[in-house]
């Protein structure tokens, strides 16, 4: 009897598989928007996930901004509010392509990270 409970428990496993596995956080929106052109210089940049990120201090949870040559944008310290990250630049910038890149801390504990691009004319 213990065999046949093992066994069916084996088979069920392996047609419906495991447990469900737990999901990262999704980004869900970002402004200025990934490949946006804009008329003029953003203010800042606020990127929003699904679900509230874990905060684990300073370096946990992180947004810089970066020009067409690779320098780095002086910018606020990244501020975190529930599943927003946001950042307010310290100058407006100059006409070009930008990058911005983020890391942040998952509601599951995992660290993500992405980057995209948007472009300022004027």
């Amino acid at each position: 009897m213990k065999k046949l409970l093992l066994s069916s428990g084996l088979v069920a496993l392996l047609l419906f598989g495991g447990l469900p596995a737990q999901g990262h956080s999704q980004l869900v929106s970002a402004s200025p928007k990934p490949g946006q052109v804009l008329s003029s210089s953003p203010t800042g940049i606020r990127i929003s996930f699904n679900e509230d990120l874990i905060d684990m201090g300073q370096l946990s949870n992180l947004i810089t901004l970066q020009n067409s040559a690779g320098k780095k944008i002086k910018t606020s310290p990244t501020k975190v509010q529930g599943p927003n990250v946001s950042i307010e630049l310290s100058r407006k910038l100059r006409p070009g392509r930008y990058v911005v890149r983020w890391k942040v801390v998952s509601a599951d504990g995992h660290p993500i990270a992405g980057r995209y691009f948007f472009t300022v004319r004027q």
